[in-house]
């Protein structure tokens, strides 16, 4: 069976996930000792053997070759795999990629002997050269599914994360909000905002329900494709439900892969805690095994059900997914439109069986681990029209599946010829940036609220300029709504940058301070939000930026973008984009300030020194060339005048 689920830093923070240094954890048995050595012995022998014989045959204790079969990347042969089991009843399976005959990478999965066969708990990775460079082991604490999932450095004894698979819920409280059943894969209910938004009883228990494991655990795993990289799915489609629809709380169902057909359990169970809205953001291309499901939902024509439509690039009408394609009533179903309304690259289609053509691509949702990501699909299309969905149920709590379908198609713009092909229905061109019931309107555009200024009485404590300032800098400071700044903590930290300045010969004549309005994706710093930002206003450079977090692949809590290091991003030169997750502002503000000032990106290892790559309130003193490269390139710049 094929269930798919739809969807495509330098600073990690792994939450309350546990991470589990080797100190932390339990040195293994003897017999796993024995385990890891062999494996490690496999992996040398790697190099020697070709596709299987008698040095992996001896690594691994005289294990017998089942067989071979070669692995194929776009029909051309890349490699081998060959299964090995041992006379305890292990099994070790040997990949060995060698593409144009040339050995690059070996990986390893064991298979420990078990009562039903055998269950995996090893996937070793080694390089050409046959040296291991990583490890994933499962860790089970009795008969059944994993535990924790270990990631091992090349000793395969030093544990460097543990991430647990079906944790205890945390303990929590009900809450008022519309219920929004989400049927996915699971959710991190150990991060703080989806635990917050979970649907709970009186008695503080989950209204939801994992029908995969059949416990009352429903968290984020879908170990399909591989249990050493189980999918995350769940806590981003989430992730685009809390944000756009604050009156929500997720009642989640992990979706029942064993046996789908426990789905009709999962609706009857839905229903009966009070379920309107169900989003389905996952789909395959069985109608067998959506059977009981489609039963189910005719039974609750109260209950409204989304579906996402896939994202495998076919018209659904000719090749259906299921549960997109049946005909239910009581069923709607999106799939992803990009900026420009037009259907998304790989976005599935159809006109008789998708009614939505919705924006989708490149929404800000969170990861397993909490970070803000940028997330496209269908799967997030559904979600945006359950958030709609919500929204409208709060402001008509008696509304059912019949006015809430009704009153979403109210707003779709009717299929223009180039859509009327590809959807039934037409496009939802505006999901959160118009009248949505309970929910406030986001802002389409950047607002400009207000604009004030910081005056040297703030920054110094008097009208004076300090004795030693040679050189006067204006700056602007640009506070993004919804962050956690505020105007007291830009002055603070407009302060503590003074002063350190100061000490230079620097002073400042003020801050312009501008605060603004603008769609939920500009909080999140990366280049292209930040280039949007700064086409709608031309702010007095050196600008900084006060946002929400960061979406840059390799990721700072502060960025400042000079003249020399701005050539690839012209648009963002001399400026700096500061996060939530700095701990020092008026430091880190001075920091950033003196790299695009000095228009440099020069580090010092010097305890004290403000350019330590460590920001704190130990390091604020720059030395007499810092000083100088400041004074000198900052005139040169026209950033810094004279004082008069």
């Amino acid at each position: 069976m094929r269930i798919f689920l739809l969807g495509p830093a330098l600073r990690i923070a792994w939450l309350s996930l546990g991470v589990a240094a080797a100190s932390l954890v339990s040195a293994p048995p003897a017999a796993a000792q024995n385990v890891e050595a062999r494996l490690k012995a496999a992996a040398a022998a790697a190099c020697t053997d070709s596709g299987g014989g008698a040095a992996i045959h001896n690594a691994l204790g005289g294990a017998v070759q089942r067989d071979v079969e070669p692995i194929k990347l776009r029909g051309r042969e890349v490699g081998t795999r060959t299964h090995y089991e041992t006379s305890g009843g292990a099994r070790v399976f040997v990949e060995r990629f060698a593409p144009g005959g040339a050995l690059r990478r070996v990986v390893m999965v064991y298979h420990a002997p078990a009562e039903h066969g055998g269950r995996p708990e090893w996937m070793v990775f080694a390089d050409g050269a046959c040296r291991i460079v990583a490890a994933r082991r499962l860790v089970y604490d009795g008969p059944g599914a994993p535990a924790y999932i270990e990631r091992t450095d090349a000793s395969l004894a030093r544990v460097t994360v543990r991430e647990p698979l079906n944790p205890a819920v945390p303990e929590g409280r009900a809450r008022d909000g519309v219920l929004v059943a989400l049927v996915d894969s699971g959710v991190n209910y150990l991060l703080d905002p989806v635990r917050r938004r979970m649907a709970r009883g009186a008695d503080g228990a989950l209204l939801g329900f994992d029908y995969w494991d059949m416990d009352p655990r429903p968290f984020d795993s879908n170990p399909a494709s591989s249990p050493f990289f189980p999918q995350r799915h769940g806590t981003q489609t989430a992730g685009v439900l809390i944000a756009e629809a604050p009156p929500s709380r997720l009642a989640v169902f992990r979706y029942p892969r064993p046996d789908m057909r426990r789905m009709a359990a999962l609706v009857e169970d839905a229903a009966a805690k009070g379920v309107v809205i169900v989003n389905l953001s996952l789909g395959s291309a069985s109608a067998e095994e959506w059977a009981a499901f489609a039963e189910a939902a005719r039974r609750h024509p109260e209950m409204l059900f989304v579906a996402s439509a896939g994202n495998d690039g076919r018209d659904i009408d000719a090749q259906p997914v299921f549960p997109a394609a049946l005909r239910l009533e009581n069923l709607l179903t999106a799939t992803s439109a990009n900026d420009s309304g037009e259907l998304a690259a790989g976005s599935n289609w159809g006109a008789g069986s998708v009614d939505l053509l919705v924006p989708a691509e490149g929404l800000v949702s969170i990861d397993f681990y909490g970070r803000p990501k940028l997330v496209s699909g269908s799967s997030y299309a559904a979600a945006r029209v359950s958030a709609l969905a919500a929204c409208l149920l709060a402001a008509h709590p008696g509304w059912k599946a019949p006015q809430l379908k009704a009153a979403i198609l109210d707003r779709v713009k009717p299929p223009a010829d180039n859509v009327a092909r590809l959807v039934s229905k037409g496009s939802l061109e505006s999901p959160t940036d118009t009248d949505r019931g309970a929910c406030e309107a986001e802002p389409t555009g950047v607002e400009l609220i207000s604009r004030s200024r910081i005056g040297v009485e703030k920054l110094y404590g008097d009208s004076k300029w300090p004795d030693s300032a040679s050189l006067a800098l204006d700056a602007s400071l640009v506070i993004l709504r919804d962050t956690r700044w505020s105007r007291a903590l830009l002055e603070s930290a407009a302060r503590d940058a003074a002063g350190i300045f100061a000490r230079c010969g620097v002073a400042f004549r003020g801050f312009e301070v501008f605060e603004l309005r603008t769609p939920r994706r500009l909080l999140y710093f990366n280049d292209a939000h930040a280039a949007a930002l700064v086409r709608e206003f031309e702010f007095p450079r050196p600008a900084v930026f006060f946002v929400r977090d960061t979406l840059q692949k390799i990721a700072f809590d502060a960025e400042a973008i000079g003249r020399s290091g701005g050539r690839r991003r012209p648009e963002l030169v001399d400026t700096v984009w500061m996060t939530e997750a700095i701990e020092h502002p008026g430091i880190t503000l001075a920091h950033e300030l003196y790299h695009v000032l000095a228009d440099s990106g020069a580090h010092s290892n010097d305890a004290g020194n403000l350019m330590n790559p460590r920001t704190s309130n130990d390091n604020t003193r720059l030395d007499e060339a810092q000083c100088a490269r400041l004074r000198d390139v900052g005139a040169a710049s026209g950033y810094l005048a004279p004082v008069k």
